[in-house]
């Protein structure tokens, strides 16, 4: 294998999404793994737009690819946006300045390559003759020995051709940093298209010319790539390169084992974006998926991981999303923000919330709901109880309301809410001194319901019920704090009295 540890310098690696699509979790952990290690070897980060497939590519999605990038704090060094000496950064432009088709004549003139005139219909017929024999599907080199003057008479003629590679008899081995040694018969590769019949490059000739003109060092990318690879080989040698060194990481599996998509959910980081994930959670979460630091934490900033990033450290074995985990890391990375962060990063989720709170209540309960989101998504819900009582009429909930004991909490709770100095709105600067009121007060509630023997979860459910129509929410004291002492009282007596209404009706019908 391979050792990172006599890398040249400077360390360039790619990220080359093609723009056929959303950047899903997986091309985004490719990238990750690729920026890690160059910020860990103080090398440069390029970024890449593979875009020869016209057909399908679209401004609109690598415009979607760059900015989910950026979201995600894994800037690049060199890219289309940014421009560089080695450009450009998109293939469709490099495509147009003739660079594919020079190295391409150059294999021909050295007979590494042949012009190819099958049809599709007989490539087809080809490979179905294989499948039938139970043999992988390989071109017979049928077009391989025709003189090269016949060959340009037929294409001056009008006709149709590809360019094939000739793979000479023998074997390849692929060194990875991650897989160690790989061999492939070359009879099991074949001769493969390098130029397309209608004049653009393949994807492994292309992708060989790039890495070539943009000197990249290293190949981080996924186990998908490793046949192509070997490919790739073939051609670095062909055309006398050395080449990259290649490093294959796992693919990410749905709890299933099967490949990520659609089926199991969200699959691209802008659904994760709009459902509310941190970007700070996601890298870290990618960057677990198939690595670990040697410390074996799990929490990690960005800085923290491209400190410990190594690329031998990264397991062979087949990645499983686990999405609990995910949100298990995104709790915690939310629960680190600070206040100014936090207020920015949970803005777009506020809701109604965002047009209803006054300063000083937004800051309560931001501190409130703060502790318990799971995603930013979450936190309508939970500040909805501050501002968006639930009537207790259409709440199911409300029947625990409706017994002795928990009229008797809401009277013993009206007494301590009266109690309470408070104005009828806040400041963030007096939201501290509020949250420790409503503590003493609920600590004072909660030691006579314990002497007239009503027990402290059905004191807090009372509590919250009445104040929220809901019984889970943000803590109680943030509650409190966070609602003014007017409207406390207010919806205290209310549900007192929809209680006593209730118990009134069951005594009559008694």
């Amino acid at each position: 294998m391979i050792s990172e540890h006599s890398l040249p310098t400077p360390v360039r690696v790619r990220f080359a999404p093609s723009p056929t699509g959303t950047l899903h979790v997986g091309s985004a952990r490719t990238a990750l793994y690729n920026y890690l290690f160059a910020r860990h070897q103080r090398g440069i980060f390029v970024l890449r737009i593979e875009d020869t497939d016209a057909a399908r590519s679209r401004q609109e999605f690598e415009r979607s690819i760059l900015d989910d990038l950026a979201w995600l704090g894994l800037e690049w060094d060199e890219g289309p946006d940014k421009g560089g000496d080695l450009g450009s950064y998109r293939q469709s432009e490099r495509s147009g300045a003739g660079l594919y088709s020079g190295y391409a004549r150059r294999l021909m003139d050295e007979n590494k390559a042949y012009h190819c005139f099958c049809s599709q219909e007989r490539l087809e017929e080809l490979k179905q003759e294989c499948l039938s024999r139970n043999e992988m599907p390989q071109y017979d080199r049928r077009c391989g020995d025709i003189p090269r003057q016949e060959a340009e008479a037929r294409l001056a003629a009008g006709e149709p051709a590809a360019i094939r590679f000739r793979v000479a008899d023998g074997e390849v081995v692929v060194d990875d940093l991650i897989h160690g040694r790989t061999v492939f018969p070359a009879g099991v590769i074949g001769d493969f298209i390098i130029v397309r019949s209608d004049g653009g490059p393949s994807y492994n000739f292309a992708v060989v010319v790039d890495d070539i003109d943009m000197e990249i060092t290293h190949v981080i990318r996924g186990e998908d790539h490793l046949t192509n690879s070997a490919r790739q080989l073939l051609v670095y040698r062909a055309l006398a390169q050395e080449p990259p060194s290649f490093a294959h990481h796992s693919l990410i599996m749905g709890p299933d084992g099967g490949k990520l998509s659609k089926r199991h959910g969200a699959t691209s980081v802008g659904e994760f974006r709009r459902l509310g994930y941190l970007p700070a959670a996601i890298i870290n979460y990618l960057a677990l998926l198939s690595w670990a630091p040697p410390s074996g934490r799990e929490q990690m900033s960005k800085a923290e991981m491209i400190k410990d990033f190594e690329i031998h450290r990264v397991a062979r074995s087949p990645a499983i999303f686990d999405l609990q985990k995910l949100n298990w890391l995104n709790g915690l990375h939310i629960r680190d923000l600070d206040g100014e962060a936090f207020h920015k990063a949970i803005t777009p989720f506020m809701g109604r919330a965002a047009g209803l709170a006054s300063e000083g209540q937004l800051a309560v309960a931001e501190k409130a709901v703060q502790t318990s989101l799971v995603t930013l998504a979450d936190a309508a819900g939970q500040l909805a109880a501050f501002f968006d009582q639930k009537p207790l009429a259409e709440a199911e909930e409300a029947a625990e309301l409706i017994n002795a004991a928990s009229m008797r909490v809401l009277e013993l709770a009206l007494a301590r809410a009266a109690a309470l100095n408070g104005a009828a709105e806040f400041n963030a600067a007096g939201a501290g001194e509020e949250i420790e009121a409503a503590r003493l007060m609920l600590s004072g509630l909660k030691q006579e319901c314990r002497q007239e023997e009503i027990a402290p979860k059905q004191m807090y459910r009372t509590f919250r019920i009445a104040l929220t129509g809901r019984a889970s929410g943000p803590e109680l004291p943030f509650l409190l704090a966070g609602l003014a002492r007017e409207t406390v009282r207010q919806r205290l007596e209310a549900a007192r009295d929809f209680a006593a209404a209730r118990l009134g009706s069951k005594g009559q019908a008694g």
